[in-house]
């Protein structure tokens, strides 16, 4: 496993917001645990059409590092703050909510 640092945090969550703005679902999906997967499909966005996104790190709390993010969507911008932490050796969402 890697060793925990904000660039490499903040590599992940620029990778992971370029993969939904791609419309690469495979990996936005694979990308998040099974909760914070629920979390996602529970805000109710039936579109998903991101032409544009802008991440802000927030820190971090425990071993997560947080961040926001705002993606430009087809009808209004959505901001989502997510929290990344590594799974298995992989940097996974482990949580997600809807902000603004």
């Amino acid at each position: 496993m890697q060793p925990m640092n904000d660039g490499s945090a903040e590599q992940a969550a620029h990778m992971l917001a370029q993969a939904v703005i791609d419309g690469d679902l495979a990996t936005s999906f694979g990308a998040m645990t099974p909760d914070a997967l629920a979390k996602a499909m529970a805000i109710g966005n039936t579109t998903w059409n991101c032409t544009a996104y802008e991440l802000t790190p927030q820190g971090q709390e425990d071993d997560a590092y947080i961040f926001d993010i705002t993606y430009q969507m087809d009808q209004t911008p959505m901001s989502l703050r997510q929290r990344l932490r590594q799974v298995d050796g992989a940097w996974k969402i482990v949580d997600l909510e809807r902000i603004g």
